[in-house]
């Protein structure tokens, strides 16, 4: 049984690992990405495009990180229980810039988390995203659980993909 600081060290590592995997895929998707110091309205990372489209240019997407120890998704749809008031701040309608919850699953084994050798670095196992916008309120007290599809695998394409939608006025 791990002590209450093992946890607390775990929480780290996974808060640490969940951005390492999405400045990764920001960077192959060739945006930029910061980490917000302050989370203090349920943002991790502001993510930027140099995208020019119909509408809008150098569209903006902010990340919610999660990340959740419990190996490769088995099930489709994946069920994440948030806390009320990160569900609320995704699913807020007035926010001028779009806000997804990116969650990452990974294997129980810390160690297992990164595979490396001369040929490649793997980052295990998987990030998926969704956008709770305009989602009705709870009735719960505590925590509210979402339903992220498995076909919404969080990668450089779909990144790409995400931002030119914002750029175009399209809702994510």
């Amino acid at each position: 049984m791990l002590a209450v600081s093992d946890y607390a060290a775990i929480s780290h590592r996974q808060d640490a690992f969940s951005g390492s995997y999405i400045s990764a895929i920001c960077a192959a998707a060739g945006c930029g990405v910061e980490a917000v110091t302050l989370d203090n309205d349920k943002v991790d990372y502001l993510v930027r495009s140099r995208v020019q489209g119909k509408i809008l240019n150098k569209p903006q997407i902010d990340i919610q990180a999660k990340c959740e120890r419990s190996g490769m998704a088995t099930s489709d749809p994946i069920s994440y229980s948030l806390d009320l008031d990160t569900y609320d701040a995704l699913r807020d309608v007035k926010v001028c810039i779009p806000r997804i919850l990116v969650l990452v699953l990974v294997p129980d084994d810390v160690q297992e988390w990164i595979m490396q050798s001369e040929h490649a670095l793997l980052l295990r196992h998987c990030a998926y995203w969704v956008s709770l916008k305009s989602m009705p309120s709870s009735t719960n007290t505590a925590t509210q659980t979402v339903h992220i599809s498995r076909m919404n695998v969080f990668g450089p394409q779909v990144l790409q993909t995400m931002m030119a939608k914002i750029a175009d006025g399209i809702e994510l």
